[in-house]
């Protein structure tokens, strides 16, 4: 063999080599509607940032397929009989993406680190008085009251565990997210993607995947071209009028299944005539959720108050508002509700179901005398003005993310300084703060009805409804799933053939 045909030889070995490990790199993109405006899980309350950190972070317990909370990075904890004292072991040898090696001590600084004062979820974690580190593997919180709701916010997105050291040293979280999930963070390009790789050292097993990108597409017809064309492996926003096409189509699978969302278009209780609770009724009377809920989000069921349908929590006595604009009307004239008055109606980009929704609320407001202004809201600026910040708004359309118990959607509701609703009802707030600190399941049950069928007399929202979770994949695709209640994305066990 001559030395020329020798190097070509080369040469082509080099470019089939590298043409098969790039053919053999497997990865999988999932388009959704909003990106995350931090991937530091300590310091939001945003679901989008929730779903991409989940696949990042770790937390000490998690809910299951079914809800139920079972072991993570503890491998099991024991809470003592008063509700006082809870003992995690975590699991050995587990590590974070940097290398270093999880311990107890990680797990108590971030807990900390959740009841400062950057935390939206401070309230959550206030009651743990002491936190003890006998040894590495050995967590105790000791509390200052009982807590039932503790384990859920431990096992929810914001209870992600992240490396001491890095916590005491600055470290940019929200950019340079390090955890010890089954992905590590490579790149966030703004209003594009976040891509992720596999993490070969995953405690629970290596990801069958070498990659995940997660797009942010608004468009949910984008969504479906994209994965028409393959540019998509998972479109999670897929509008409702896509999906005959998707069932029909052997190359996709269209997957539903109740959601934990309460959609709600919420007043602004601090502003004149919204302060007032006929007011708010009457709006409740002037709009058709039933209407809403099959035209802007493709189906699902009516609510009466601030709890998804079907949710254990939910009692069963109360019904949602009935589409009644002539009972509207006059409700609105009792409370002297001028003809010209004119609200301020926020809609949060880039979720266009909301938008929709919001455009329907306002022609049926209409028809009963009210004008509703749109303003479009970036969802950044949304959630920093509208749901924090100043509260600048009249009314908006959200969909607040299910809870694994109901203290995580009611807690501070009827204290007009802890919610963006600024609903003022002070006995609610005492029902909703005594069902938090009672370990008697059946009186938290009672409690919680009684606050929530308040919320359905005194309206401080709109109720609509609560969705399907509803998503598409092509046929290749197996074991994405949405966690229940939470609506975050888990992407450990998906595979691609």
């Amino acid at each position: 063999m001559t030395r020329t045909v020798r190097s070509l030889v080369l040469v082509l070995v080099t470019v089939l080599a590298t043409a098969w490990g790039a053919a053999s790199a497997r990865s999988v993109t999932v388009a959704t509607a909003a990106q995350p405006d931090t991937l530091d899980p300590h310091v939001t309350s945003a679901t989008s940032s929730f779903q991409t950190s989940k696949s990042i972070y770790d937390t000490l317990v998690e809910p299951d397929q079914s809800g139920v909370v079972v072991p993570a990075l503890a491998e099991s904890w024991t809470i003592t009989t008063d509700g006082l004292t809870l003992t995690f072991v975590l699991h050995e040898g587990v590590r974070f993406h940097d290398g270093s090696e999880l311990t107890s001590a990680d797990a108590a600084a971030s807990i900390r680190r959740l009841q400062g004062d950057g935390s939206p979820k401070a309230n959550e974690f206030e009651m743990i008085e002491r936190i003890d580190t006998p040894d590495e593997r050995t967590l105790v919180l000791a509390l200052s009251r009982p807590a039932p709701a503790l384990l859920d916010s431990l096992a929810s997105g914001w209870g992600a565990i992240v490396p001491a050291a890095l916590i005491e040293a600055g470290h940019d979280f929200g950019n340079r997210p390090i955890g010890t999930g089954p992905f590590v963070f490579r790149e966030w390009v703004r209003d594009s993607f976040v891509r992720l790789a596999a993490n070969p050292d995953y405690y629970q097993g290596a990801p069958a995947v070498d990659e995940v990108v997660i797009r942010f597409v608004a468009d949910a017809a984008v969504q479906w071209q994209g994965l028409q064309t393959g540019e998509f492996h998972i479109a999670v926003d897929v509008a409702a009028v896509d999906w005959p096409a998707i069932e029909s189509d052997p190359r996709f699978v269209l997957e539903q299944g109740p959601s934990g969302l309460a959609l709600v278009s919420a007043l602004n209780n601090r502003r004149p005539y919204l302060d007032d609770a006929r007011v708010r009724r009457a709006l409740n009377y002037a709009v058709d959720a039933e209407t809403i809920m099959e035209v802007a989000y493709g189906g699902g069921f009516t609510i009466g108050t601030f709890m998804e349908a079907g949710s254990p929590w939910l009692p069963d006595f109360i019904e949602a508002y009935p589409y009644d604009p002539e009972r509207a009307r006059d409700l609105l004239g009792a409370a002297g509700v001028p003809q010209n008055w004119t609200i301020d109606l926020a809609l949060p980009q880039p979720f266009e179901p909301h938008i929709v929704a919001g455009q329907m609320i306002q022609d049926y407001l209409r028809e009963v005398g009210v004008t509703a202004e749109i303003r479009i809201v970036e969802w950044g600026v949304w959630l920093g003005e509208v749901f924090g910040g100043p509260r600048d708004f009249d009314a908006t359309v959200i969909g607040h993310t299910g809870k694994l118990d109901a203290s995580g959607r009611l807690n501070g509701y009827g204290d007009p300084e802890r919610t963006y609703s600024g609903y003022d009802n002070a006995e609610v707030a005492g029902w909703i703060e005594r069902a938090g600190v009672i370990t008697d399941a059946e009186m938290r049950r009672s409690l919680y009805a009684q606050a929530l069928a308040r919320l359905h007399d005194e309206a401080p929202f709109i109720y609509i409804g609560t969705p399907f979770t509803t998503f598409a994949r092509t046929s290749d695709v197996d074991g994405f799933w949405i966690t229940p209640l939470l609506d975050t994305f888990d992407l450990r066990g998906v595979t691609l053939r």
